[in-house]
C-alpha cells in the first residue's frame, strides 16, 4: 500500500505540476474575459470617498455597460487610472505603497499574476520598446530615474538619467511624453517646484525639454529645448499626448497649464524620421486657431489626423473638455466635433482608434457615451451607453486584436 501511495502522490503532483505550468502558458498570451475585446476605467463617488473598477465592453457600436455583474475592483490594488495595458494586462507602479504589479481580469476579479517590491521612482511616463519590454520614467528622492521592466517574468533593472540640473527656484522633474524609435527614446521633461505655500501661482520655468536618450546604454545623448512653450506632454501614464506616425515622425504637442503656466500656448512641435532634433519648418500653435484652448490629450488617426481633447481657457485643468481634429501634416485645425462637453477631469484617456475609425468616451452632462467618428465621412454616430450611476468614465482600452 505504501508503494501504491507513493506512486499515486507522484502521479497527482506531477499532474498538478502540469495544470500549473499550463496555467501559467495560458495567462501569459493574456488572460481577458471571455468574448470581451475593450474594457473600461470607471469610477463611482467624489475624491476622496471613491472608488474605482475596470468592466468589459462587449461592443462600442451599440448596447449598455453597467457595473451590475461586470465590474471588477481596483481599490487596494490599484490606485485610480494611471495603469498601462497591454494585451489584457495591466500594469501599475506604486511607490507609496512599494510596489510594482502585473494583474488582469478573470471572472469579474483583478487578479495579481506578480507584483514585486519596488519604491525607486513615482511614475509618470513610459513607452513600449517591443512586447515584452516596457520602460517607465519617473522620480525619486529629487533625482530623475528610470526602469526597464521585461513584463513577462516582470524582472527590473534600474538606473538615473542625466537629466539638466535644476535652474534656481525648482526642484521637481516633470516628465511628459516618451517616444521609442530607432533604438532611441525621447522624453518630455521640464521643472517645477514643490513648495504648495506659492499655489496656485507656482513658479513657471519657461522652456520645455527633450532628452533624447540611447536605448542600449540609458544614457542622455543630448537635450533639445524650445522657449516657445512648456509641459511637453503631461505624465502619458494616464493619456497620450505624442505619436508616431507612418512616415516615422515623431510629433507632441504641450499643456502648460499643467506646469501653473497660463499664459503659454498648447503648442505641437514634429522631429522628422531619421533625425534627433526639433523640426524648425514645423510649429502648430493649437491655442492660437481654438480660443486659447489646450490640450491634455492626442491620438493619431491615420492618414495625417489627429483627435485631441482640448479644454477651455482659464486656470482650472478639471473643466469642460471638447474633442477636435488636427490636420498634423500642416498644422491645422479641421474642426471641433459636435459633442456634448466632456464633465471629465484632465486625465482622462478617452479615445479608441480602430478600422480608421475613432471611439470617443464623453462624460457628458446627462447621459455617457462612446460615440464613433469616422475620418472619412466626417460622420458622428452614437454607440455604447454607460448606464448605472458611474461618475466617471477615466479610461476606455482596446484589450486584444
Amino acid at each position: 500500500m505504501k508503494t501504491l501511495y507513493r506512486n499515486t502522490t507522484k502521479l497527482l503532483l506531477m499532474a498538478l505540476m502540469v495544470l500549473s505550468i499550463s496555467s501559467c502558458e495560458k495567462r501569459n498570451v493574456g488572460q481577458v474575459e471571455e468574448g470581451t475585446k475593450y474594457s473600461a476605467v470607471l469610477c463611482v463617488g467624489s475624491w476622496p470617498n471613491t472608488a474605482y473598477y475596470i468592466a468589459g465592453i462587449q461592443s462600442l457600436t451599440g448596447g449598455t455597460v453597467s457595473l451590475a455583474g461586470n465590474g471588477a475592483e481596483m481599490t487596494g490594488k490599484v490606485y485610480a487610472q494611471d495603469v498601462i495595458q497591454k494585451d489584457g494586462f495591466y500594469y501599475h507602479c506604486n511607490a507609496g505603497s512599494g510596489r510594482l504589479g502585473k494583474y488582469h481580469v478573470e471572472n469579474g476579479a483583478l487578479l495579481i499574476d506578480k507584483e514585486i517590491p519596488f519604491a525607486w521612482l513615482n511614475w509618470s511616463s513610459f513607452t513600449w520598446v517591443d512586447n515584452n519590454t516596457l520602460v517607465i520614467f519617473g522620480e525619486g528622492k529629487g533625482e530623475a530615474r528610470y526602469a526597464v521592466i521585461k513584463v513577462d517574468k516582470m524582472t527590473i533593472k534600474t538606473g538615473k538619467l542625466n537629466l539638466a540640473a535644476f535652474p534656481a527656484g525648482f526642484n521637481v522633474y516633470n516628465m511628459g511624453f516618451a517616444e521609442y524609435r530607432g533604438n532611441k527614446i525621447f522624453l518630455g521633461y521640464g521643472f517645477g517646484s514643490d513648495d504648495w505655500s506659492q499655489y496656485p501661482n507656482m513658479p513657471v520655468f519657461q522652456k520645455g525639454l527633450i532628452a533624447v536618450i540611447d536605448y542600449n546604454t540609458m544614457t542622455v545623448e543630448k537635450s533639445l529645448e524650445d522657449t516657445r512653450t512648456n509641459g511637453f506632454g503631461g505624465p502619458n501614464v494616464y493619456a497620450p499626448m505624442s505619436f508616431v506616425d507612418e512616415n516615422n515622425d515623431l510629433y507632441f504637442i504641450s499643456d502648460p497649464v499643467g506646469n501653473y503656466d497660463y499664459k503659454s500656448p498648447s503648442a505641437m512641435y514634429r522631429i522628422k524620421n531619421g533625425t534627433t532634433e526639433i523640426d524648425p519648418t514645423y510649429y502648430f500653435n493649437f491655442s492660437a486657431v481654438s480660443n486659447n484652448e489646450m490640450v491634455p490629450a492626442m491620438w493619431y488617426i491615420g492618414n495625417g489626423k489627429a483627435i485631441v481633447r482640448s479644454r477651455i481657457a482659464g486656470t482650472s485643468i478639471d473643466t469642460d473638455h471638447y474633442f477636435c481634429v488636427i490636420d498634423v501634416k500642416s498644422g491645422a485645425l479641421i474642426k471641433k466635433l459636435d459633442l456634448p462637453a466632456d464633465k471629465g477631469e484632465r486625465m482622462v484617456n478617452g479615445v479608441i482608434v480602430e478600422d480608421g475609425k475613432a471611439f470617443i468616451a464623453v462624460n457628458a452632462a446627462d447621459r455617457d457615451y462612446i460615440w464613433q467618428y469616422d475620418p472619412a465621412t466626417d460622420k458622428l454616430t452614437k454607440g455604447v451607453e454607460f448606464v448605472g450611476g458611474i461618475d466617471y468614465i477615466l479610461r476606455i482600452e482596446k484589450l486584444r486584436d
